[in-house]
């Protein structure tokens, strides 16, 4: 499995990713990735991206941690925000240098 990069993700740009449920592992949508772009926090020690996703207004997924999958990268578990009756962010913010899986 990949880990989930700006650069992997910004690659993806108009793809679908599938959303699952991880109380259940129920899938409960797919959302199109719209748009990656740097975070703000980008110091010596730390790094920031978002990623914004599209969805079905008929199907909006309340803000929670989700398991997104994509043969991309595999199966990855992130907390996403609702932020319009269709559109989605995620913030992705690590320490340089460290190892994630």
């Amino acid at each position: 499995m990949e880990i989930v990069t700006q650069e992997l993700m910004h690659s993806l740009v108009g793809e679908e990713v599938d959303v699952f449920s991880l109380q259940n592992e129920q899938q409960v949508g797919k959302l199109a990735i719209s748009k990656v772009e740097n975070g703000r926090i980008d110091t010596e020690e730390f790094s920031s991206f978002s990623i914004c996703l599209l969805g079905d207004p008929n199907n909006q997924l309340p803000q929670d941690n989700y398991l997104f999958k994509h043969s991309a990268f595999g199966e990855y578990s992130m907390f996403m925000s609702i932020y319009d009756c269709d559109k989605y962010q995620i913030i992705i913010s690590r320490k340089r240098n460290q190892e994630v899986n």
